[in-house]
């Protein structure tokens, strides 16, 4: 308790010296020319009366501060503020790079991260530091270490989640689903550690994993009575029996249509869980409900996005503008709107939808293995808009996920675009939107493809281009491409553009169907040839001396 107290001391009387250099240094420059900004200044009784004494005596001693006292307070800082402190100081930015601790810290804040759960024993500071350089070059340069392939046999509806390529068969009265484990730069979990698994189960469709729950979610849409049903089943990730959290292992609810289903996909979001439901007709509905208590209610807004377990967005359509709704789902047997943003205007006659954020949505959701993860609060939102002709570009529109957390209780319920559009950037994606895979987002950085050069067994022309905006708060600012629209004034999003081709060492001569992005790989869905489908996983961030 006395180191403490001494630390605090020390720390409050350095504030209080600094502050005091600062004044003197304000005021009486042609005394102290030289006073740098980490030196303590020290004055005599006398120069304190220097405005008043006629004789003008006056004594000025400077000390400097010891670098071990500035690092023991710089250790105190968070990554943003130590970055901040680098960038005002010099001083202070020669000691971080000199100490590996406090450039660790320098490096997360840069790269938009924070330190993870996992045992310091297991992961040093040094190691951790190591990884994370790594991770950071190779996402700015768009530069996978490592390469893996999977052969992935059709039919199968596949998908991507909680660190985890899911793949589901159908074999009539019951399905199998494998999981297999992706490779992870931010758990040092390498390929040979990676889990594969297979289990035998009533036959689903769907299926998502939350590896910080440990917890698996599969759905199943059958008919009963002229009515669409939805099971889900909510099982422990490992043991693949009931989940202790659940009430009990199934929840069957109608679907209150009758229509057949084209698509079904799950979505977690800590107690909070979202199924979405594509009719054949075009119809969404999208079931919300607290898999804890099984408390639900159905949802027809075209699409929606947790923002995490207490707030929803929607997207909706009034007399010919579409606008978002914000939802309070804090309760689930008490939902309500607290806001309704327009979307621009020329979006009327576009397909609008949301491009799920892939990263951690708060810091309570990283499982315990996690050395670092994208920071929470620095996540963004993107919203796509594909006009109904080809021909048009692919619009995005990008926002802080922070500026939807906090209503202000003096905005009106209903906000115009040319207010909230101050907040936001929207830039043109050229090309033939049927082309681009994605986009998706994972933390800050949204990447997509544009697959309009494929591959042919005589040869290419060209190659699939893969892109990356980053908009990293401490991310050097690049050269940025056309096609920027709208730049809000109030936005607080500078972009950091770069793209790079696919080389045929990688795709072959496949054509690359689909995209899936997490914070540590980007997997590549091939086309189908022979009853089969390749999966290319390109991992990022293995540093040398563990690359395998």
């Amino acid at each position: 308790m006395r180191t403490y107290a001494t630390v605090y001391f020390v720390f409050c009387s350095f504030l209080f010296l600094f502050s005091l250099s600062f004044l003197f240094r304000s005021i009486l420059p042609f005394i102290a020319p030289t006073i740098n900004e980490f030196d303590i200044l020290v004055v005599s009784p006398e120069s304190l009366a220097f405005y008043m004494s006629p004789h003008r005596l006056t004594t000025l001693r400077v000390y400097k501060v010891p670098d071990d006292i500035l690092i023991s307070i710089l250790a105190y800082l968070d990554p943003p503020s130590l970055w901040r402190a680098c960038k005002a100081f010099r001083r202070i930015y020669v000691l971080v790079m000199e100490y590996q601790f406090l450039r660790y810290k320098f490096e997360l804040a840069a790269a938009g991260m924070k330190d993870g759960p996992a045992s310091r024993t297991r992961s040093p500071i040094n190691f951790r530091l190591q990884l994370l350089l790594a991770y950071r070059k190779d996402w700015l340069k768009l530069s996978w270490s490592h390469e893996s392939k999977m052969t992935i046999q059709t039919p199968s509806l596949i998908n991507v989640s909680g660190g985890f390529i899911h793949f589901i068969r159908d074999h009539g009265m019951y399905s199998t689903l494998e999981l297999a484990e992706l490779p992870s730069c931010t758990k040092s979990l390498t390929p040979a550690q990676t889990r594969h698994m297979k289990f035998h189960t009533s036959a689903i469709e769907s299926a998502s994993v939350d590896q910080s729950q440990l917890l698996i979610v599969t759905g199943h849409v059958f008919a009963h009575n002229g009515q669409i049903c939805v099971q889900l089943n909510f099982r422990d990730l490992w043991k693949f029996t009931k989940h202790p959290r659940a009430p009990d292992a199934a929840y069957e609810v109608a679907a209150q249509a009758a229509t057949s289903v084209y698509r079904m996909t799950i979505s977690i979001c800590g107690s909070k869980l979202s199924v979405s439901i594509q009719f054949s007709g075009g119809k969404v509905k999208h079931l919300i409900m607290n898999w804890h208590t099984f408390d639900a209610q159905w949802f027809d807004d075209r699409d929606i996005l947790f923002l995490d377990e207490s707030y929803l967005l929607g997207i909706n359509k009034r007399s010919r503008v579409p606008f978002l709704t914000l939802y309070s789902i804090s309760k689930m047997t008490s939902v309500t709107i607290l806001r309704e943003f327009e979307l621009p205007e020329p979006w009327a006659h576009s397909h609008i939808s949301f491009c799920p954020n892939a990263s951690t949505k708060s810091d309570f959701s990283t499982s315990s293995g996690t050395i670092f993860y994208a920071a929470p609060e620095t996540r963004i939102i993107v919203l796509s808009a594909k006009s109904t002709d080809r021909n048009s570009p692919l619009n995005l529109l990008f926002v802080k996920e922070s500026y939807f957390r906090f209503p202000s209780r003096k905005d009106p319920f209903e906000i115009p675009w040319k207010n909230w559009g101050r907040y936001c950037l929207v830039k043109e994606i050229p090309g033939n939107p049927l082309t681009i895979r994605g986009p998706h987002v994972v933390g800050t950085k949204v990447l997509y493809i544009d697959a309009s050069v494929r591959a042919s067994s005589s040869g290419r022309s060209g190659h699939a281009k893969l892109y990356m905006i980053d908009f990293s708060s401490f991310t050097e600012a690049g050269d940025s491409t056309r096609g920027w629209t709208s730049i809000g004034p109030r936005a607080g999003l500078v972009p950091f553009e770069t793209s790079r081709s696919i080389p045929s060492s990688t795709v072959g001569s496949l054509a690359i169907e689909e995209m899936r992005v997490t914070e540590d790989n980007i997997v590549l869905f091939l086309e189908e040839r022979q009853g089969y489908r390749l999966a290319n996983i390109l991992s990022i961030g293995i540093p040398q001396s563990v690359r395998y």
